[in-house]
């Protein structure tokens, strides 16, 4: 998993975007980076205010004194920029920021009616910088998430890593150790998901310091069904998946088992490039 020092989170001002709007600035706050918020318009007269207050939110979390300016925010190491786009198309006003403003996370709400699966294909998938290496934590409309809004706790005792032969799953044993150390885990449970004969499945190189447990669990049948129900059994927090396309998160994400997955998932889901 790549250092995060920059992290994007692409607002549509609802209240599943406020969810996602705390995980991101956790994870900003954690570390320690520039942290970008954007609302892309159109014709609607919306104003820097109008957006998610981190000023707010820190105040309510007890890293910075109520009323705080943005000195405050700078000593605690985060860069805080505020975008309002005017263009017609958010796509291309997201994708065009990102390709003058790399960033190595994007974290967003995904609206799950059939609408929403469109906005996110259509959308998402463009506006990762197509091969660059940036992962996306996607908050499913309707889930809490593991950052408590009120208070900025983390609630990430139960992770779940499906795997298979292709694409790899090395990176995602990467970013859960990584997000581990970044978020400064206690503890915790990696489950290793792989539907198929336990003789082959992947051979993975854990790490050996972790202060994570690690166990395989195998399942037979229906790929997505076997990742679902096992989320469940295992009271997962966030899921972590490799994606692999032709012209990055866009191509990988389209029609694949990830996408089917972040249908019906009830909690945030990590999508890793290979």
């Amino acid at each position: 998993m790549p250092t995060i020092s920059n992290i994007f989170h692409p607002t549509d001002l609802s209240a599943a975007s406020d969810i996602a709007f705390v995980h991101a600035l956790r994870l900003a706050l954690a570390a320690k980076g520039g942290f970008t918020v954007m609302h892309v318009a159109g014709k609607q007269h919306v104003h820097r205010e109008d957006l998610p207050s981190v000023r707010g939110i820190l105040g309510q979390w007890g890293c910075i004194p109520p009323d705080s300016g943005q000195d405050a925010i700078r000593d605690l190491g985060l860069s805080v920029r505020k975008v309002i786009s005017h263009r017609s198309s958010p796509v291309q006003a997201c994708q065009d920021y990102l390709e003058e403003y790399a960033a190595n996370l994007v974290v967003l709400a995904v609206h799950r009616h059939s609408a929403g699966i469109e906005w996110l294909r259509h959308s998402v998938g463009d506006l990762i910088v197509r091969n660059s290496g940036e992962q996306a934590l996607l908050i499913p409309e309707g889930t809490e998430g593991f950052v408590n809004r009120a208070d900025g706790s983390l609630s990430l005792g139960n992770i779940l890593v499906p795997v298979a032969n292709q694409p790899r799953p090395q990176a995602a044993i990467g970013a859960v150790q990584a997000l581990s150390e970044l978020l400064e885990l206690p503890t915790g449970r990696v489950t290793l998901l792989y539907i198929g004969d336990e003789g082959n499945a992947p051979s993975v190189r854990l790490p050996a310091d972790s202060q994570l447990s690690w166990e395989w669990v195998y399942g037979k049948g229906d790929v997505v069904g076997g990742i679902l129900q096992t989320a469940q059994s295992t009271h997962s927090d966030l899921v972590v998946m490799v994606t692999e396309g032709r012209n990055g998160f866009f191509d990988a994400l389209r029609g694949s088992t990830s996408e089917q997955v972040l249908r019906k998932i009830h909690c945030p889901l990590l999508n890793v490039p290979a």
